[in-house]
């Protein structure tokens, strides 16, 4: 099995799953998976690169990792509201029927503060339930 960075049919870059990662992520406290997506990452040629990613990949420990890495690759994506370190201000009532019209398009959004790392990041929300 693979990691891989991959757009419009074509693979950046893979990293199998069995293979070693750096400890210099592990040891910063995050998962064998993003220390795989770090890695491929401080491949890119660019700056700022913008990466759109599957909720199973997303955390918000991640993205400020990201955005500090050589890189300072940019994330954005799903996420779910198990935690995963997303703010409770972000999280919207869950609602069904006209109430459900009525918030769709809906946007809550909150700043990273606290962490000096996190600096210029925000979470969002936007209500989108079909």
């Amino acid at each position: 099995q693979t990691d891989a960075i991959a757009d419009d049919g074509y693979t950046f870059d893979f990293y199998f799953r069995n293979e070693p990662v750096a400890k210099k992520w592990i040891s910063a406290g995050l998962s064998p998976m993003h220390a795989r997506l770090l890695h491929m990452f401080e491949i890119f040629l660019d700056l700022y690169h913008r990466v759109n990613m599957d909720n199973l990949f997303n955390s918000v420990k991640f993205s400020i990792a990201a955005a500090n890495c050589k890189t300072k690759v940019l994330t954005q994506g799903v996420f779910r509201k198990n935690s995963r370190g997303a703010p409770p201000i972000v999280f919207q009532e869950e609602v069904t029927g006209k109430k459900a019209e009525a918030a769709r398009g809906t946007v809550k959004a909150a700043v990273l503060k606290g962490d000096p790392r996190a600096q210029g990041l925000i979470v969002a929300s936007c209500f989108d339930q079909k």
